[in-house]
């Protein structure tokens, strides 16, 4: 068993864990405990006093008390990284309208301005990526990179949806 611990600063964050563990509650043993969840760390007899102290002050402690030792576990999970590179004819101003207007299509929320390009965020039901979008000029035209960042398989969604609509884009060129 595991205890994870998430702390969540909004409540769209804590709506998203919620649909998280409906979604995998017929895959798993996953309980969301109701009542305090505490962490105690010290010398065994000072955590035993604790316990003690608490099980004299709830009723029917021997049946809402669960007392668990455990050990931090360090998952193997790998953010995934996609880069999308573009070069078109087309001038950078063009360009930047359409991604844009693409970032609006996948309601995307613009988070900010790096050094290089334009920083969003995009939620779908795969989970969460970060886009970071730059456009460089070039004599021609221009060039389009965009990274796409995440966990499971947001990166490949998101990546899949961007290539088409570019080429698109590109293609009626």
């Amino acid at each position: 068993m595991y205890l994870l611990i998430l702390d969540y600063e909004t409540d769209a964050e804590r709506k998203r864990i919620d649909y998280a563990i409906e979604r995998w509650q017929d895959k798993l043993f996953v309980k969301k405990p109701k009542g305090a969840i505490i962490m105690v760390d010290g010398k065994k007899e000072k955590v035993e006093e604790f316990i003690e102290d608490l099980c004299a002050r709830l009723e029917k402690s021997e049946k809402k008390l669960g007392v668990y030792e455990i050990k931090e576990f360090k998952p193997k999970i790998e953010k995934g990284i996609k880069s999308l590179e573009y070069e078109t004819k087309e001038n950078v101003e063009f360009v930047k309208k359409f991604l844009d207007y693409l970032m609006t299509k996948l309601n995307a929320s613009y988070e900010y301005g790096s050094k290089i390009g334009k920083v969003y965020k995009v939620y779908t039901k795969k989970g969460q990526a970060i886009l970071e979008i730059v456009v460089q000029n070039k004599e021609n035209g221009c060039n389009i990179k965009i990274n796409i960042e995440g966990y499971g398989s947001v990166v490949d969604f998101i990546s899949d949806k961007i290539n088409n609509e570019i080429k698109t884009f590109l293609g009626g060129r």
